[in-house]
């Protein structure tokens, strides 16, 4: 009988276990908008390069870039001039949703100064990871 209750006690740890680490879509998900979140909020192209897939489509109107595939490295080349020209003040989410073919998308205000920017962010699954693919810089007028 105790070697039963022992084997339980073990196997009770070990789901628990197992359960903490597990993480679901909408965590991992979770954690790219959150990063680039933290990464617009202070201006860090780099930091915000690190959750962009190998190639995105990237739209900034305000410096007349509309690239349809950029790599990693030339976006966070052109986002950090980006940065540089429009400090950040702040960033909030206003939205987030998803598509019907799975992609993730999220608007939010990025505050510059007396500028602000409509940024429109999709997320998509590559690989098993979920990563950006688009991001777009409006300026609201």
């Amino acid at each position: 009988m105790e070697k039963m209750h022992k084997m339980y006690k073990v196997f009770v740890l070990l789901l628990v276990s197992l359960l903490a680490m597990s993480r679901t879509d909408a965590q991992v998900q979770g954690d790219v908008f959150e990063g680039a979140k933290i990464a617009l909020r202070t201006g860090n192209a780099r930091e915000l390069a690190r959750h962009f897939n190998a190639n995105i489509e990237l739209n900034i109107e305000s410096e007349n870039v509309e690239m349809d595939k950029v790599s990693q490295t030339q976006a966070e080349l052109i986002l950090r001039t980006f940065f540089q020209k429009n400090p950040a003040k702040d960033f909030v989410y206003v939205h987030q949703g998803a598509s019907p073919e799975g992609s993730k998308y999220s608007t939010g205000t990025y505050q510059s100064g007396s500028r602000a920017y409509l940024v429109y962010i999709v997320v998509k699954q590559f690989g098993g990871r979920y990563m950006i693919d688009r991001i777009d810089f409006r300026q609201k007028t």
